[in-house]
């Protein structure tokens, strides 16, 4: 097992190795976003012609339930 460097000082990429780095084929992007609601939950939220347009097998199967559900009208 390898023993991480705790106690090595940060690093930075300053505008020189940036430069390196891009010459030698990195590409620099924005980090991920990170995902912080389910994929399940936006779709139950969306309406019905809404969720026809999403591809997927977790709309299929929203698509599914809705279908089950009884129609409640007030």
């Amino acid at each position: 097992m390898t023993k991480l460097h705790q106690d090595a000082e940060p690093f930075f990429i300053t505008e020189e190795i940036a430069a390196e780095m891009t010459a030698g084929g990195y590409e620099f992007g924005p980090p991920p976003i990170p995902c912080t609601i389910r994929l399940r939950d936006v779709l139950e939220r969306m309406t019905d012609a809404e969720l026809a347009l999403q591809p997927g097998e977790i709309a299929d199967q929203e698509r599914g339930c809705r279908r089950c559900k009884p129609c409640s009208t007030p």
